[in-house]
């Protein structure tokens, strides 16, 4: 019997999902996966395997790099970052209201954000949630009137307090406002997310530009990152976030909260592929993360993101600064 030629010399492609340290050998792909397999020299169809090509890095290479990641970015890099303005508080419904209003106003510059958020917070006294409870927009104090952040004023500070309130005395938090309408079998949060955003707007009644771009819907197909970022930082517990929805949701249906500095380093290390940084694109870093940490994907967000806002992963490829960054034995560039 004729012996059958191996295939031309090809990089390897693939690397089996049930023994990883195995590689095999792809000579063509079509209508379907088609692998050779090395050790007995033949081509196998619907072999289980996962795909990895050249502008692509392998679940497997990336953990050990960003686990050491994990453990470089702890608590004393939250300077600045729109969550330390928020931990003084102690009480459930204080750090929920605070961690809201922290995460839809992080947009702009991390300092200018910090600032801003502290400023709101502190003028709401020792409990902004009884505060919110307590305001009505026609008796709105000169303080809430005279704000402004960039493309928001006082009238949108004053519709989100409101709404906030609203929310609060209906349904006794924003927990339950977001489980009223979370569907826990889903893989993902976007239910619960979407029904509080619309139920936020509908309590807020101001239908303008500005206020719907500070409560942004995701069903718009935009990354959602503000209220991705509260709601990890509602659902998980640890050292950096307080978590007081613990235990409600799963971590693992969290989505990534997708900026500029997590779309240009998954980008390098080969995890996002999608050139916007949308709701598709969180999607697919989060899908991704899944393969790391099935249980808590979005746990390595904190130190990626940090990873680039703090200057070790810039916007302009620097061949001597590239060559001795951490994430470099893994990165694309």
């Amino acid at each position: 019997m004729r012996k059958k030629k191996p295939p031309q010399t090809l990089k390897p492609l693939f690397c089996s999902s049930v023994n990883p340290s195995k590689v095999f050998y792809c000579p063509y792909i079509q209508n379907g996966i088609k692998s050779y397999d090395a050790s007995q020299n033949i081509c196998r169809a619907n072999l289980e395997i996962k795909i990895y090509n050249l502008n692509m890095n392998n679940p497997i290479d990336i953990k050990p790099q960003l686990d050491r990641l994990l453990e470089r970015f702890d608590r004393s890099a939250l300077e600045p970052d729109p969550l330390a303005a928020t931990l003084g508080y102690t009480a459930f419904e204080d750090i929920e209201v605070s961690c809201l209003i922290a995460g839809l106003f992080a947009y702009g510059r991390a300092d200018l954000i910090q600032r801003n958020v502290t400023e709101v917070l502190s003028m709401m006294g020792t409990s902004p949630a009884l505060f919110c409870e307590k305001f009505r927009k026609n008796k709105a104090p000169g303080w809430v009137l005279a704000f402004s952040y960039r493309f928001h004023k006082g009238d949108d500070l004053s519709a989100l307090i409101h709404a906030i309130g609203r929310a609060r005395r209906d349904h006794g938090s924003i927990l339950k406002l977001f489980m009223a309408y979370d569907d826990p079998s889903a893989e993902t949060i976007l239910p619960g997310l979407t029904g509080m955003v619309c139920a936020l707007r509908d309590y807020a009644k101001r239908d303008t530009q500005a206020f719907n771009s500070l409560l942004s819907n995701p069903s718009g197909g935009g990354a959602a990152k503000r209220w991705n970022l509260f709601l990890r930082w509602m659902v998980r517990k640890d050292d950096i976030d307080p978590g007081p929805w613990s235990g409600h949701i799963s971590t693992s249906r969290l989505i990534i909260p997708l900026d500029v500095h997590v779309g240009r380093i998954t980008r390098r290390l080969g995890i996002l592929k999608r050139k916007s940084n949308d709701l598709k694109a969180a999607l697919e870093v989060t899908r991704f993360l899944r393969e790391l940490d099935p249980e808590d994907p979005i746990k390595y967000d904190f130190a990626i993101c940090s990873y680039g806002k703090l200057g070790y992963c810039v916007s302009k490829i620097d061949p001597a600064r590239c060559d001795n960054c951490d994430m470099s034995p893994i990165c694309l560039r």
